[in-house]
């Protein structure tokens, strides 16, 4: 039997070409520039429904569970519509949350979070740093989001560029 290694496709010339922007971007861009810094938590001992109000309140979808400083768990929408369901609404966090967390590092690249999304389908990933504290929550969004503003500025960059070769033989004519 083969491994996993086994299926994976020698990269050529030809497919090193077809990279494009966003790709490398990909690999380029850190976890760290396109994450959620300041991230809502809430704690193990806080009912259900008050994180309800605080996720209707700010317009969010889940957020870490920290003791302390310590990250024991994620807490979503889904738990709570699970709680709900079986009529727990003042059940306490650490009932429902997941404890099962997967994190990244705000140092590591984008495309590392995009292979962890797409291997565990979770909505969002908790971002530590070195000794493990929670600096950040990822989404999918995020990862939209901070591309998006790196391809702005590469092509605000890029017509500047333009802009100046453009202007360059108007200067030297101009100062003849």
């Amino acid at each position: 039997m083969g491994s996993a290694k086994d299926n994976r496709r020698v990269m050529t010339d030809e497919d090193a070409r077809r990279i494009n922007r966003v790709e490398e971007l990909s690999y380029e861009l850190k976890i760290g520039q396109v994450m959620t810094p300041d991230v809502q938590t809430v704690t193990p001992d806080m009912q259900l429904i008050e994180v309800l109000d605080l996720f209707r309140q700010l317009r969010i979808s889940g957020a870490p569970v920290l003791e302390g400083d310590q990250l024991v768990g994620l807490i979503s929408l889904e738990d709570l519509i699970r709680a709900l369901r079986r009529g727990n609404g003042h059940a306490l966090v650490n009932e429902y949350m997941t404890t099962t967390l997967v994190t990244v590092h705000s140092f590591e690249p984008v495309v590392k979070a995009l292979e962890v999304f797409a291997r565990t389908h979770f909505g969002r990933l908790p971002v530590v740093d070195e000794g493990g504290k929670l600096v950040g929550l990822l989404t999918k969004g995020d990862i939209t989001s901070g591309t998006l503003k790196a391809l702005q500025s590469d092509y605000q960059a890029e017509e500047v560029r333009r802009y100046r070769a453009s202007h360059l033989f108007e200067d030297i004519v101009s100062d003849r």
